[in-house]
């Protein structure tokens, strides 16, 4: 029984070792293929930065491919795919103008181990010509086409395109071609700005596009900004501030523009409803008068109207009549208790206005002088603005802007 078990194990070791044997000789020797891939693209390291920086370009030979045929096991080989290789020319030494023979790489998948394989190409050298980079720098034209919505204007003069200029380099005969670069924006149907990028024609004198290929361009798209602003139409206001003896319903204010057309963005405008041009005071003018009023903007918001001013007319009733006063009734207000008070300005001529027939029964006994002198804690001599009050005659007021009254606090 031991004999026979032997004779089976010795068997069995044969046929293995045999097995492992013709599978090596397989692997190495007849599974051994060749295969051709055809038009590898010859990339060139240094074109785009290196030789650019010198003022030289390639002008001959970038189409170069080379035919690869590749050797090695089967298993590798028949799996390997064309995009697999790549083929690799330094130009970056390359300091003039002329044409260079030149070496050349060819590189291999990451997961195939050096020597696996073996690699035979069509050719020793790819050859290349080098001349000067010529460079032109043209402003970029934006052709807008199109109508935006009733409501709004299209603000051509704001028309932003970034960069405002594009630079062409390539062979002198091929960048000359180009005459305009433009973009072409449509606001058909537009209601707000628009602001994206687009691409580019190059166009030559004639108007025809110019093909890119063998040109370096400084940008491939232009970012434009085409303002689009809404539209309204808003009354110009003005801030009346009444008192006694110049009451708005005893004197006629006319602005001489009523309103003016403005645009902006939306949300600049949504909540605008009027422009306050200011306030005016009734009891400062001693007489009618014409006042010139600035208009200011919303921000954002152009003035279509091209109004920068408007006049305010202010015609008082002529049943208003003025008269003066000499008043030395003047009182403080605002003291502490340990405060004390003493006038230098002994009296004021003070200039009221009112009713024809109420003006005549007003003396300086019913006017009073009021200095408040809350803010006034420290001791000292100070110039303060007062307040003039006609007492007992409710449509008759002091006018011609501030009085003040010289006056010293002790304790």
């Amino acid at each position: 029984m031991n004999e026979k078990l032997h004779k089976i194990l010795y068997i069995a070791l044969s046929l293995l070792l045999a097995v492992a044997f013709w599978l090596f000789v397989d692997n190495e020797q007849e599974n051994t293929i060749e295969r051709p891939f055809n038009g590898i693209p010859v990339e060139f390291i240094g074109a785009e930065d290196a030789l650019p920086s010198r003022n030289l370009m390639l002008s001959g030979g970038m189409d170069a491919t080379l035919d690869v045929v590749v050797r090695g096991p089967r298993a590798i080989v028949s799996g390997m795919k064309r995009e697999d290789l790549r083929a690799q020319v330094n130009v970056s030494n390359i300091n003039s103008v002329g044409t260079y023979p030149l070496s050349y790489t060819i590189l291999t998948p990451d997961n195939i181990r050096p020597g696996e394989i073996t690699t035979e190409c069509s050719r020793s050298a790819v050859t290349v010509q080098v001349s000067t980079l010529y460079s032109r720098t043209l402003p970029v034209s934006v052709n807008v086409t199109g109508d935006v919505v009733d409501g709004c204007i299209y603000m051509g003069e704001r028309m932003l395109a970034e960069p405002s200029t594009l630079t062409i380099s390539g062979r002198a005969e091929d960048v000359d071609q180009v005459e305009t670069v433009r973009v072409t924006v449509d606001l058909t149907g537009a209601n707000s700005t628009i602001q994206r990028e687009f691409d580019y024609q190059l166009l030559d004198a004639e108007g025809n596009e110019v093909e890119t290929s063998g040109l370096r361009l400084s940008e491939r798209r232009v970012q434009v900004t085409a303002p689009v602003f809404i539209t309204k139409e808003l009354p110009l206001t003005v801030k009346i501030k009444e008192a006694p003896g110049s009451l708005e319903k005893d004197a006629r204010c006319e602005l001489a523009d009523q309103t003016i057309t403005v645009a902006g963005e939306a949300a600049n405008l949504e909540n605008v409803d009027e422009i306050l041009l200011g306030e005016v005071d009734l009891s400062a003018l001693l007489s009618s008068t014409d006042i010139p009023l600035d208009i200011n903007m919303p921000a954002g918001c152009v003035n279509l109207s091209n109004l920068a001013s408007t006049t305010l007319s202010v015609r008082f009733s002529r049943n208003l009549e003025t008269r003066s006063f000499t008043v030395t009734n003047i009182v403080p207000m605002g003291l502490s208790e340990t405060q004390r008070f003493s006038r230098l300005t002994n009296s004021l001529d003070v200039l009221v206005r009112g009713p024809a027939e109420e003006l005549e029964n007003v003396t300086a006994e019913d006017i009073r002088i009021v200095v408040d002198l809350t803010e006034f804690a420290s001791n000292g001599t100070y110039s303060v603005k007062a307040q003039v009050f006609v007492d007992n005659h409710d449509q008759v007021g002091a006018i011609g802007g501030d009085y003040t009254v010289a006056c010293k606090i002790t304790s």
